[in-house]
């Protein structure tokens, strides 16, 4: 009886140091806006709440179906905080597959399908929000010690009425891990465009080793009196 209580103490005091060194040390499968070559592990699950501007919440999850495939889904929902009436957007399905692991001679490769947009409608269209989709995409991120550099291009208008020069996109950013549990972001999303560019910056800060809270602040190549002020809430676990 005593071997099996001792077991059982043993086990549970190793489990919050596995929890740690699986979950909290997971690679960031994104940035701000924009995504990493990163993947989940297979069998886990991350789902994240983003609250922008105008009251609105993005919901997202995904899901890793092998250690270098991943598939999602995402909601969006306007007007959730303050006045106006709550309107949602149709769903959407996410996918991200990683071609090629980071090594001394090659970065990291995937390629994703992104095709939710979210922010301030700003327009007659049905993608016409301060935040374009990503769409298709391809990204590299290659790791350099505790910082985490990526870069990628993009098609934001996959489906209908393609144009080259509007549609093709491309975008940076870095990844600053000071310590498990804290993360300096910085992201320039949208580079082709002179109207909705952003550079972006942010700070992710795990409270558990699966919980992480974020705070993003966005637009601050332009008018410092229209910073956009994002707040993010991060899930990650096992099934």
């Amino acid at each position: 009886m005593k071997k099996i209580l001792c077991a059982l103490m043993l086990v549970l005091a190793l489990s919050p140091l596995y929890a740690e060194s699986s979950v909290q040390n997971t690679p960031n499968i994104d940035i701000i806006d924009t995504p990493t070559s990163n993947t989940l592990l297979r069998g886990m699950y991350n789902f994240h709440m983003r609250f922008y501007e105008s009251g609105g919440v993005l919901t997202r999850a995904w899901v890793g179906f092998a250690n270098t495939f991943m598939i999602g889904a995402t909601f969006n929902l306007d007007n959730v905080i303050g006045v106006g009436t709550i309107t949602g957007r149709e769903p959407k399905v996410l996918a991200k597959l990683r071609l090629i692991e980071d090594s001394a001679a090659f970065p990291s490769l995937a390629v994703g399908y992104e095709p939710q947009s979210f922010g301030v409608f700003v327009g007659g269209a049905t993608s016409a929000y301060s935040v374009r989709p990503i769409g298709a995409y391809a990204v590299v991120t290659k790791q350099l010690g505790i910082i985490n550099l990526n870069g990628g291009v993009n098609n934001h208008n996959v489906w209908t009425n393609f144009s080259f020069s509007g549609d093709l996109g491309a975008f940076a950013g870095a990844t600053v891990m000071l310590n498990t549990d804290f993360a300096v972001l910085l992201e320039y999303n949208d580079l082709t465009s002179s109207t909705t560019n952003s550079l972006n910056l942010g700070f992710r800060y795990a409270f558990a080793p699966e919980l992480r809270i974020e705070v993003d602040i966005k637009g601050l190549q332009g008018d410092s009196t229209k910073y956009v002020r994002n707040l993010r809430l991060d899930y990650t676990n096992y099934f």
